[in-house]
């Protein structure tokens, strides 16, 4: 995991730099601000899947000449985009969310944001109109996503909940004269992120259902399963899918076709392409798990209960 270990260092300190800025805010957010922060501290966090959102600029220092400081700062930004994103889901997932500081917090975070990209690109800059695209997709992909079936139609449109992860390729290749290569490095991040997002939904499928919430799994067992467009497949079709037709190694060669376009479109962002085998293997380790436990059951309950408990010396 090169892709981590050689830049926890630099991640930790931009997290400090984040914590700093946000104990200048006004006295009445600034414990709660800091204390949201202490949720992304992602190397506190083992298995988060949050990685890409906070070491993309230094996955692509080498590859567009940055300096280390402005891949700080830029990390800095993202932390506080990833902070307004998360509060503003929150906010839609429970409209009747009792903290009515969550919407005045996030308009204070995206100020910092602002204040950050703005001390690099003026208003002529071609990273606003980047910053308008991002936005967009994010906001179509999140109003739209329960009324259409995008793993199906367009697989990329489920990587758009994660859009504004961009504004670090756009602010890196903008910075350094490197406009050019926006629209491959955009296609890169944005494949990465539809694997990114089937991981995610493997994981939280359970939840998923249980809040009727769009899921690339469920969308796949509804496809496999040949259920109707007007109902969902319920818990016991999806285990059946998951156990007995193992429907998630499938679902796991879908990523083969990401990897493929990723070294195609950036072979130069090694550290990215690392990061996307070590999803892929976490989906294709998991299926191979599930056909595993389905295999000692087979075998009989005896084998199958020492297996989970069993004790190494």
């Amino acid at each position: 995991m090169n892709w981590l270990t050689r830049f926890e260092q630099d991640l930790g300190i931009a997290f400090d730099d984040a914590e700093h800025l946000l104990s200048e805010l006004p006295e009445e957010f600034r414990n709660q601000a800091i204390n949201y922060l202490e949720r992304f501290r992602i190397l506190n966090k083992a298995g988060s899947t949050n990685y890409i959102c906070y070491l993309l600029a230094y996955w692509l220092q080498e590859a567009s000449n940055s300096k280390l400081e402005d891949c700080r700062r830029l990390t800095v930004a993202m932390i506080f985009v990833m902070m307004y994103y998360h509060l503003i889901d929150e906010v839609m997932d429970d409209p009747e969310v009792s903290d009515k500081r969550k919407l005045p917090l996030a308009n204070l975070l995206q100020f910092e944001f602002w204040k950050i990209y703005s001390s690099y690109y003026p208003a002529a800059s071609p990273f606003w109109h980047s910053y308008r695209k991002y936005t967009a997709e994010w906001a179509e992909a999140v109003a739209l996503e329960n009324q259409n079936d995008f793993f199906q139609e367009d697989p990329v449109r489920i990587a758009h909940k994660a859009s504004p992860v961009k504004l670090t390729v756009a602010g890196i290749l903008i910075l350094n004269g490197q406009e050019a290569r926006l629209p491959a490095f955009e296609k890169a991040v944005d494949v990465v992120l539809v694997t990114l997002q089937m991981l995610d939904d493997w994981e939280d499928w359970e939840k998923d259902l249980r809040e009727g919430s769009y899921n690339a799994l469920i969308s796949e067992v509804q496809r496999e399963l040949q259920i109707p467009r007007d109902r969902r497949p319920n818990q016991e079709e999806i285990k059946h899918a998951l156990f007995v037709r193992d429907i998630l190694f499938s679902y796991a060669e879908r990523t083969d076709h990401n990897a493929a376009v990723l070294d195609q479109t950036a072979p130069t962002l090694t550290h990215l392409i690392d990061f996307h085998e070590y999803l892929r293997q976490s989906l294709k380790q998991g299926a191979q798990s599930l056909r595993e436990e389905r295999e000692l059951l087979a075998q009989g309950g005896l084998l199958y209960w020492l297996s989970k408990n069993q004790t190494h010396a």
